[in-house]
């Protein structure tokens, strides 16, 4: 049996995989969502209770520390806890100081957004021991590609590092695009250019979003500004153009744009003055 805790907009297809993977899967949110084939459990106790395997896939760090205290009078010696959100490797620590020593513990956060997550093509981030992880392999592949990065907190370190490079990029393309239109130039022209650089793949996903508005909620912009807070604390303080793309992600949110997708940080940015 697996305990899935959380069912946002990633939780809930990756937990409908894994029942769809013939799983059997109790499932906790706090705000009670049922979902076809899965137990529904009323505390994150109840759900982690018996269970071999938990996921958890939350939006912030502080989340995820309140379910994991929450859960912890169920948890069972011997379980495997498979922490999956955002939350950077300083709260992947803490996690493991509150679980019990007979607890053991596995950072895989993902990359990749609602459509993968629904098909299946996530890459899966995982940092811990390798017979940990190992484990635990063929339920993280229903999720997508597992890849193994090394010790405690290795998956959480990789996962802010990328994020870090791919939406400060969305950021300087957003304020290039400002620019441009500043400049009175064609945005098409603008597109049709880029294609010949190396950001070229990131004004194709950009593009889109300049003729056709914002898509449908795939990554909350609210959640870019809390990565990017993560992956310039610490040692990401020699991350300068990542803490400016921090600020203009935060500016955004403030903006009352922080529901929206993550590539709403274009009109959001379009719209300044």
């Amino acid at each position: 049996m697996i305990a899935f805790l959380g069912l946002g907009n990633m939780g809930s297809p990756m937990a409908r995989r894994l029942v769809a993977a013939g799983q059997k899967v109790t499932v906790w949110n706090r705000t009670r969502k049922e979902l076809d084939g899965a137990a529904v459990a009323g505390s994150p106790a109840e759900a982690v209770s018996g269970a071999p395997i938990v996921i958890s896939m939350l939006s912030n760090p502080a989340a995820v520390a309140e379910v994991v205290e929450a859960a912890k009078p169920g948890l069972s010696a011997g379980t495997i806890w498979v922490e999956m959100s955002t939350i950077g490797p300083d709260a992947v620590a803490e996690v493991r100081a509150q679980l019990p020593d007979d607890v053991r513990l596995v950072d895989a956060p993902v990359l990749g957004t609602v459509g993968p997550a629904t098909e299946g093509k996530l890459r899966v981030i995982a940092g811990g021991d390798a017979a940990d992880v190992d484990q635990v392999r063929d339920v993280l592949g229903v999720f997508g590609t597992v890849h193994h990065y090394g010790g405690p907190g290795s998956g959480a370190k990789m996962k802010l590092a990328v994020m870090a490079g791919q939406l400060s990029v969305q950021v300087l393309l957003a304020e290039n695009l400002a620019y441009v239109r500043r400049l009175g130039l064609s945005a098409d022209d603008y597109f049709d250019l880029l294609d010949a650089t190396l950001l070229g793949t990131a004004g194709e996903r950009l593009r889109p979003v300049v003729e056709n508005g914002v898509p449908e909620t795939r990554f909350k912009l609210a959640l870019a500004a809390k990565d990017l807070t993560l992956a310039t604390e610490g040692p990401g303080e020699v991350q300068t153009l990542t803490a400016a793309a921090r600020d203009r992600f935060a500016q955004a949110a403030a903006a009352g744009h922080g529901e929206a997708d993550v590539t709403g940080i274009v009109p959001a940015l379009l719209e300044l003055p």
